[in-house]
C-alpha cells in the first residue's frame, strides 16, 4: 500500500531530488514465488522484507528500487551497499547524470559487501558494466510491481486473461 494515493510510478520515480523516499506501508500486499524458486535468500526483493524504497540514492550511487528490511546506505556514505533493481555506482543519485558506465548494475543481490573491503558485487546475469567489482551470477526470475486502487486480481503473465484471485497477507 503506498503512502501517498494520488501519484504514479512515473511521478516517484522522476521524484529524484531529494529521493530516498519510502513509499509503502505494510510490506507487501501480494507477492508470487514460482514452486521451486531458488536463492530466495540473497534475491533483492524475496530476500529481504519491509517496504519498496525508490530513489535511493547515496554518495554518488543509487539504486531505483530497494526494500527497507535490506541495507539502506546513509545519504553521504559510499559504501557501495544498497542492493535492489536498477542499480549505478558513480554517479549523480539526484539527476541520473551517469559519470561512468561502467558500474551501472541492474540487479544486485542482497549482500553485506561495503567497499573497500569487499572486492566483488554479486548481480544476477550480465546485464551489467564492466566493473572490476561486479561478478556475473545465475538470473533468478523476473520482477513486476503491480499499482492498484484495490486489489482483486493480479495478473501472472504477460496475457491479461491469465489472473489469480489477489491475496492480501496480514
Amino acid at each position: 500500500e503506498f503512502k501517498t494515493k494520488s501519484r504514479s510510478l512515473s511521478q516517484r520515480f522522476k521524484d529524484m531530488d531529494p529521493g530516498r523516499r519510502i513509499e509503502t506501508v505494510r510490506g507487501p500486499i501480494y507477492t508470487y514465488k514460482a514452486p521451486g524458486a531458488l536463492n530466495l535468500g540473497d534475491d533483492p526483493i524475496f530476500g529481504v522484507g519491509g517496504d519498496l524504497a525508490f530513489n535511493w540514492g547515496y554518495s554518488n550511487n543509487g539504486a531505483r528500487i530497494a526494500l527497507s528490511g535490506g541495507h539502506l546506505s546513509d545519504p553521504y556514505v559510499d559504501d557501495d551497499n544498497t542492493h535492489g533493481l536498477g542499480n549505478n555506482f558513480v554517479i549523480d543519485p539526484k539527476t541520473g547524470l551517469n559519470f561512468d558506465k561502467a558500474w551501472s548494475h541492474e540487479i544486485s543481490n542482497i549482500q553485506h559487501c561495503p567497499i573497500p573491503r569487499c572486492k566483488t558485487v554479486k548481480m544476477q546475469g550480465t546485464d551489467h558494466g564492466t566493473g572490476a567489482h561486479l561478478i556475473s551470477r545465475p538470473v533468478y526470475g523476473n520482477y513486476a510491481i503491480y499499482v492498484a486502487e484495490s486489489l482483486t486480481m493480479i495478473p501472472t503473465s504477460t496475457k491479461l486473461d491469465l489472473v489469480v484471485p489477489g491475496q492480501c497477507i496480514d
